[in-house]
């Protein structure tokens, strides 16, 4: 089985951060437990016209810490690093993409997980220094955001903007018939500045560049429908447990953030063959 080999960029390397209306960069955190390069699984990877159909065993993956190389534009070419990283601990779940190209940034949301569904508790965005918060009150079934005085009832499976993407990922494994050219996913999204229903359109199957090779992703895509509205763009690997190796963020139309998998981590994953005495 082939597994990713290449090693995370450098430490000593600048981290870049784009000022889209997505977040802040603290350092990502490290899983909570060893580990190994995520092994890819060895069957043909499905076509536009033929959806993976077997579901993962564990719809949720164990800790994961996955590595991206960032480029983009925003007044000039970026380039820098980040990370998405995904923390388990028994029903408790914590995601935070974070990185940097230009300023920091980071999106963290904690909460626990419900069956095939994320239930946050609490979502914070981080760009440099400037901080926001959605709290997501179970006890009264309210939303409190930290850039508005307005509380709203909390909807049934409410996601946030870090979240979605693991809540995506999940979707993708329990119901990957779901997962078919010209198909459309609906979440009710809460961001600091409230409320807002994302429709995501299923694009077809795309193959990205990474360093174990070129991989096939279920290639989705939420375009912006107003003005200084983000866009998204997620490429999600069905040999990778369905987990994001490509994502867009769009800010406007020549500002923009492209995450690429450089490397990818995960507690208990299975070791190389080589490695294995």
């Amino acid at each position: 089985m082939e597994a990713l080999s290449a090693p995370p960029p450098p430490t000593s390397a600048p981290l870049l951060a784009a000022a889209t209306s997505l977040g802040d960069l603290a350092p990502a955190d490290q899983v909570s437990q060893p580990a190994r390069p995520i092994p890819t699984e060895s069957s043909p990877a499905p076509t536009a016209s033929a959806p993976a159909s077997a579901a993962a065993p564990h719809p949720w993956p164990p800790s994961t810490r996955l590595s991206y190389t960032i480029t983009g534009y925003w007044r000039g070419h970026l380039h820098g690093s980040g990370a998405l990283v995904w923390t388990v601990d028994g029903d408790h779940y914590e995601a935070r993409l974070s990185g940097s190209a230009l300023i920091g940034f980071s999106y963290r949301s904690t909460g626990r997980i419900e069956g095939d569904w994320l239930a946050p508790s609490e979502y914070t965005e981080r760009v440099f220094t400037r901080e926001k918060s959605v709290r997501f009150d179970r006890g009264d079934n309210t939303l409190h955001f930290s850039a508005s005085p307005a509380v709203l009832p909390l909807p049934p499976h409410v996601q946030d903007s870090a979240s979605l993407f693991l809540q995506l990922a999940n979707r993708l494994s329990v119901a990957p018939d779901d997962f078919h050219p010209g198909a459309t996913l609906s979440f009710a999204v809460a961001r600091p500045s409230g409320m807002a229903d994302w429709a995501f359109t299923i694009a077809g199957m795309d193959f990205v560049d990474t360093p174990i090779g070129s991989l096939p992703c279920w290639h989705i895509v939420r375009q912006a429908t107003q003005a200084n509205e983000l866009g998204a763009q997620i490429w999600l690997s069905p040999q990778l447990q369905n987990l994001p190796v490509q994502i867009r963020l769009q800010h406007s139309a020549d500002s923009y953030l492209l995450f690429t998998l450089d490397h990818a981590e995960q507690a208990g994953a299975a070791a190389p063959e080589s490695a294995k005495p």
